[in-house]
């Protein structure tokens, strides 16, 4: 796996930079995310508070997070809206699939349980669809 190149002063601004634009919920994965669209490498959030500079604008950034700002307000620009919005989408998809995954788990384990009281066994329960069957599904 090939290292980043080490974070200079010019890089620093720029993540310094997305940092005071930034809108909406500060996490590191969002944020790290969207550092690496902008400089074009992978940093870790360990290798950013080492900077005096970052760790102490993070810091404040944290404590004084304003969900409302407006991002034409700092920094930001439209490819960074953008990709907000994108992260936004992704994390609603997740959230779904995840409900969806824990509502089918549920109704996996009811089938299950009824299987089992009516004495269906795990081979017949396995055992494939027939083929005409299966063209009923596509």
């Amino acid at each position: 796996m090939a290292t980043s190149p080490r974070l200079t002063n010019e890089r620093i601004e720029i993540a310094l930079k997305l940092l005071d634009g930034w809108t909406g919920k500060l996490t590191w994965s969002r944020y790290l995310a969207l550092l690496e669209l902008d400089i074009g490498h992978k940093y870790t959030k360990a290798a950013l508070l080492r900077h005096s500079r970052f760790k102490d604008a993070w810091d404040k950034r944290r404590w004084n997070e304003n969900p409302d700002r407006n991002i034409e307000k700092g920094f930001g620009n439209h490819g960074l809206q953008t990709a907000l919005e994108k992260i936004e989408k992704l994390e609603a998809t997740i959230e779904r699939l995840e409900n969806e995954n824990h509502l089918l788990i549920e109704k996996f384990v009811v089938w299950s349980t009824n299987a089992t009281n009516k004495g269906l066994t795990i081979e017949e329960l396995n055992k494939p669809i027939p083929t005409n069957a299966r063209k009923n599904f596509r």
